[in-house]
């Protein structure tokens, strides 16, 4: 038997779940809340193996600290999130944090549900579609910032304002020798051959 747990401030979605799954002998919803402030009583008091939690359920609700007080307190248990709002850094934060799933709430998910659950249960990770876009895309710019070392992208700013490199060297401290060589590396990093080359690219990719 598959135990199933939501918590949602729109009773909708426990009652669709809940007449989806009374179809399903073996996956059953054994609690509901409406506040995110009852999340961690629920997961003691019903010992779901799978958790629908939505993301924005109240103001002051911090989902990422919630979702690691449950990782660290119920290790086994299957945390999906459900949400209206995709942010790529915060998709990844909670994927680390310990969430198996993410579900955008206008995916139509409702009529897949049983076999997210059954995904989940078998410790198989479940995202919407514009979530696994998400995760690229944080990972993409985790990887960009990586590229870039600081001193360079403090280059790439002073640049980006119109210094000169005399005028960057000494804002730095540095010889304009040492500045002109960092421009150097960091026109070799992004494949490209002037600083305003330089600058679009960096300034598309979020690194300065």
């Amino acid at each position: 038997m598959i135990r199933v747990a939501v918590v949602d401030d729109h009773p909708h979605v426990a009652i669709a779940l809940r007449a989806l799954l009374e179809k399903t002998p073996d996956i059953r919803l054994v609690a509901e809340a409406g506040r995110g402030s009852e999340v961690l009583a629920l997961a003691q008091q019903a010992r779901p193996h799978v958790l629908l939690l939505d993301l924005l359920i109240e103001p002051e609700f911090d989902a990422l600290s919630a979702v690691r007080d449950l990782h660290a307190s119920f290790p086994q248990l299957r945390i999906c999130l459900l949400s209206a709002h995709i942010e790529p850094t915060y998709v990844r934060d909670l994927l680390e944090a310990g969430v198996c799933g993410y579900i955008l709430k206008d995916d139509d998910y409702v009529t897949r549900i049983e076999a997210i659950i059954r995904d989940l249960a078998a410790g198989r990770l479940y995202l919407s579609p514009q979530a696994y876009e998400a995760l690229a895309q944080a990972t993409q710019q985790a990887a960009d910032r990586e590229l870039l070392t600081e001193r360079e992208r403090d280059i790439l700013r002073l640049a980006q304002r119109g210094l000169p490199n005399p005028q960057i060297a000494q804002a730095l401290h540095l010889s304009p020798g040492t500045v002109r060589n960092h421009l150097s590396a960091v026109y070799r990093k992004l494949g490209v051959h002037s600083r305003y080359e330089a600058l679009s690219i960096a300034e598309e990719r979020g690194l300065i």
